[in-house]
């Protein structure tokens, strides 16, 4: 009992020291320290290149100006680096994460991988709200959502996935489920470079839940609906809640589900890309930290000359959402209704 008391002790006052430190010595707090970023993809992935932007900026909006590190852990959808983030990281402020979408959902449907509890992490901000899409090579599977349906009765499609439970995978289940469409979804691809490479290599035929802006920034040649002048894909679904300006002929998922319960499953779905880049830290981290990380966060995404490099990279339309956002986001899909959860566990085969 006595060790007990005495460990609890230690932690209260460490984090009290903690909130002091980042209360009372602001411009000091992370002056000669190093800030490790991981992420949940590997290199070259769309919220590799988006973190590694951050990282360059973000340094003159902390307090002390600290290095910042970006350190890839991509593997298993993301999971691998939500369960590190989680049970292993100390909340100390020199470790958050930039962590593909579907940290809430994963443990909303009850993915056996699932190490942690999505409304504890902190939530810092996302990076960009954006739509996704599901693209398909125009030689297996056609130019149109309707001539893919009919082309996959004789010849399966094959979509690539980081994982079975990931969201570009439920959403390639939901197509098979509301329309018929004939595919299987192929996992263990680490992350949206290997999946990309399957595609041109035609491993695979099709990838769901890339999110839109990526896809402009890194494959204006292969898409169709881009003005690509020899197109390699055509994007058939997009995942929002209203088509985008880009894609003004392409149905929404939720366009496409069969009844008000499958609606909901879409709208939960959908409602994942709301959060599509977001930054997260431990639990257990101070108020004082937690404060003055989504503060940074918030400056560094609108400093011009952030602004001003991801328009460069082609990320043209940004549209990032502050930590409190975040966390009433992360905590509606959590509570998403028990049917739709039933639903979504069954087509992932968790039930």
């Amino acid at each position: 009992m006595t060790r007990w008391l005495h460990s609890v002790t230690a932690t209260v006052l460490c984090s009290m020291l903690m909130i002091g430190l980042a209360q009372a010595q602001p411009d000091a707090f992370y002056k000669g320290k190093t800030l490790r970023i991981i992420v949940g993809s590997p290199p070259g992935a769309g919220n590799d290149m988006r973190t590694r932007l951050f990282a360059r900026h973000a340094p003159k909006h902390l307090p002390g100006k600290p290095e910042i590190v970006v350190e890839n852990m991509g593997s298993a959808g993301g999971q691998i680096a939500r369960n590190y983030l989680f049970n292993v990281a100390k909340p100390d402020g020199l470790t958050i994460a930039q962590i593909i979408r579907g940290t809430e959902l994963q443990e909303a449907v009850g993915a056996p991988e699932v190490k942690y509890k999505a409304e504890r992490f902190h939530w810092l901000g996302n990076l960009t709200s954006d739509a996704a899409i599901c693209m398909v090579r125009i030689d297996r599977g056609g130019s149109t959502l309707r001539e893919t349906v009919q082309r996959s009765l004789d010849n399966q499609l094959r979509n690539a996935e980081s994982s079975s439970s990931s969201p570009g995978a439920v959403v390639a289940l939901l197509l098979k489920e509301f329309i018929g469409l004939n595919l299987k979804v192929v996992t263990g691809y680490a992350g949206g470079s290997a999946i990309d490479l399957a595609i041109e290599r035609g491993e695979a035929d099709m990838r769901c839940g890339l999110v839109w802006s990526s896809a402009r920034a890194r494959h204006a040649n292969w898409i169709k609906e881009l003005g690509s002048k020899k197109p390699f894909t055509a994007v058939i679904v997009q995942i929002a809640e209203k088509r985008v300006a880009d894609l003004p002929d392409v149905s929404t998922l939720i366009e496409l589900a069969p009844d008000t319960s499958w609606r909901a499953v879409a709208e939960a779905i959908t409602l994942t890309y709301e959060n599509a880049y977001p930054m997260l830290a431990p639990p257990g981290m101070p108020d004082g930290l937690v404060k003055l990380l989504r503060k940074a966060f918030w400056d560094t995404v609108h400093d011009p000359q952030y602004t001003s490099e991801a328009k460069k990279t082609g990320f043209l339309d940004d549209e990032p959402l502050p930590g409190e956002k975040v966390q009433s986001t992360v905590k509606r899909i959590l509570n998403i209704p028990d049917e739709a959860k039933t639903r979504l566990r069954k087509i992932l085969g968790l039930a």
